[in-house]
């Protein structure tokens, strides 16, 4: 029989954060073969033409460095997508998340960079931020970055209000030419989803210290 010591711990660590704090987005390290117009496996394309690339290969093309900025490596490394902007023309990209839990809250984080894309004439260089829609309605925005060589970690959360959502992403404004990159995108839970497993322990941690104290009493 369980000690009154495993019991408590049992609890402790099934309602541990832990212990529910999975990625429920497929493929949020955007890997993929360098691609123009295309978006990495796991994720589909809803408007304009966005671009699997890495450091040396911009706007999905292989061998072209026709960056504004240098770009560095993000975190979570490999690829990422490039998302570009101007005028009536946007590119947005994303997928359904699966799993969600209504009235739950949910934190989405990505990785930024504005490191553009610059040649002879055209020239995507502006300031801009990238945009988190649910079902096609925007509910938040990360930080304008400028160009430059870095990446930013932003994040926002939402509430669910179905067991299935579509998530995407575009560019915040269209005011002037940018092209703006994403990569390591995960959701995850704000607060402990405990798993249907996990309440069940919970509940045999809970009846074994009742039946411990009256025993005790």
């Amino acid at each position: 029989m369980m000690s009154l010591r495993h019991i408590a711990l049992a609890v402790l660590m099934a309602s541990s954060p832990a212990f529910a704090a999975q990625n429920l987005v497929v493929n949020g390290s955007l890997t993929g073969p360098i691609t123009n117009n295309g978006v990495p496996t796991g994720w589909t394309i809803f408007e304009g033409t966005p671009d699997i690339m890495d450091a040396a290969n911009n706007v999905g093309v292989a061998g072209q460095l026709r960056f504004g900025a240098t770009p560095t490596v993000s975190t979570d490394g490999g690829t990422w997508v490039g998302l570009g902007a101007y005028g009536s023309y946007m590119e947005r990209f994303g997928q359904t998340l699966s799993g969600l839990q209504v009235g739950q809250q949910y934190t989405v984080s990505w990785e930024a960079g504005n490191f553009g894309y610059t040649y002879g004439s055209i020239s995507y260089l502006g300031s801009n931020a990238i945009s988190v829609l649910l079902d096609g309605a925007t509910i938040g925005s990360g930080a304008e970055l400028a160009l430059g060589s870095s990446w930013a970690n932003q994040s926002l959360t939402f509430t669910a209000t179905a067991s299935s959502q579509q998530l995407s992403f575009m560019l915040a404004s269209s005011a002037q030419k940018a092209y703006m990159s994403i990569d390591g995108v995960a959701v995850q839970a704000t607060t402990a989803v405990p798993e249907p497993g996990t309440w069940a322990l919970m509940g045999l941690g809970l009846c074994g210290l009742m039946l411990v104290s009256r025993r005790r009493a």
